[in-house]
């Protein structure tokens, strides 16, 4: 199961009107929707590290800056997002009102995921950090040997990063705290060969999760190359993942890589057929309030409106956003053609629903 369909279980214990409003409208295509049950708001776009696969390295055209708590505030109170996912292209660690952020959105019930390069958790950050209680915490890496992981994450130190990994591991666990730990793994040319032992060193730490997918290209990041990899390694790599999957206990969240392993010879093709129902439920909103049908825009290619200067409902059902669903419901073109979220999960769900002749007449999508 996919972490973000353990996610929408959560979700819907949380708030169920609010769920089952957004499968509504995904299930029909609608152009409207209702409140999304779930945002993912760019804490950052400052990074201290120049990660080969990130827009932030190749050249992003708009704004750098950081999430400030008042207009976070402002936003989250109008909505009520049951899960908040903190992420963006930058560290998140880098914006001083990151704590305070998290701790507002926990203490009103929400869900909140952060994603962190682990570089600045010392012991200080990571206790803030813990505090704060998030629900998720998110370390990428990228690698298992020095040479991977700073080949990729370049500025980073890789025994530094594992050290702060082991102290924020051991400081949960001794703190009593509930918040899960997760890997996180970008497969590309480069780190194929770590992806095993990853899962292993995940599984050896005590961590809640091992989460990967590929690198994808967004932006001016074109990571096509970054991907091109010789069918006889696929093959290899995927008989391993096989038998390591049958030897560990760590949670593993990798259904994209799998995917890829298998069918990287025609994944575009492919994932051409595949849902994407982010903009009925999960918008992407920057540090500076543009609102985006999701983070692969990630250089305000389509904006639908600016939350910290109008009411975000008013925003997200505006013309923009209704012309955005109905092109989608349609065909994935431009960025999201080349986009790999598969939100299959949620669809074969609603496959039993099409079996009923007037279910089946009030949408605007086919799945067979």
């Amino acid at each position: 199961m996919s972490l973000y369909e353990g996610i929408s279980v959560l979700q819907f214990m949380k708030r169920p009107f609010r769920v089952l409003s957004n499968a509504y409208h995904s299930f029909i295509y609608g152009e409207k929707t209702g409140k999304p049950f779930k945002v993912k708001f760019e804490s950052s776009t400052l990074c201290n590290l120049k990660c080969v696969m990130c827009p932030l390295t190749k050249g992003l055209t708009r704004k750098r800056g950081v999430l400030k708590f008042d207009n976070f505030k402002k936003v989250y109170d109008e909505v009520r997002f049951p899960y908040v996912n903190l992420t963006g292209l930058g560290e998140p660690l880098m914006n001083p009102d990151i704590f305070k952020i998290i701790s507002y959105a926990r203490k009103r019930g929400s869900l909140v995921k952060l994603d962190t390069n682990a570089t600045l958790l010392n012991r200080e950050n990571i206790s803030r950090l813990i505090m704060s209680n998030p629900t998720f915490i998110s370390v990428s890496i990228d690698g298992v040997d020095k040479k991977s992981y700073e080949k990729i994450r370049k500025g980073g130190k890789f025994e530094e990063v594992v050290e702060n990994l082991k102290n924020l591991v051991e400081y949960r666990n001794k703190s009593g705290s509930k918040s899960q730990i997760h890997l996180f793994f970008v497969l590309q040319k480069s780190n194929i060969d770590n992806l095993i032992n990853f899962i292993s060193f995940g599984d050896s730490l005590g961590v809640d999760a091992v989460n990967a997918n590929i690198a994808i290209s967004f932006g001016k990041a074109d990571n096509q190359e970054n991907i091109k990899i010789n069918k006889s390694k696929l093959d290899e790599v995927r008989k391993k993942l096989e038998t390591i999957k049958r030897q560990v206990k760590v949670k593993l969240n990798i259904e994209n890589v799998e995917d890829f392993l298998k069918n990287s010879g025609h994944l575009k093709e492919m994932m051409a057929e595949k849902p994407c129902f982010y903009p009925w439920y999960s918008p992407c909103i920057t540090w500076d309030g543009y609102v985006v049908p999701c983070d692969i825009h990630c250089d305000n290619e389509v904006v639908f409106g600016n939350a910290f200067e109008e009411p975000f409902m008013k925003i997200w059902n505006n013309k923009k956003a209704r012309e955005f669903r109905k092109q989608l419901a349609k065909k994935r073109t431009g960025i999201c053609a080349r986009c790999c979220v598969d939100e299959s999960f949620i669809s074969d769900k609603f496959k039993i629903l099409y079996k009923l002749p007037l279910l089946n007449k009030i949408t605007r999508k086919r799945w067979t």
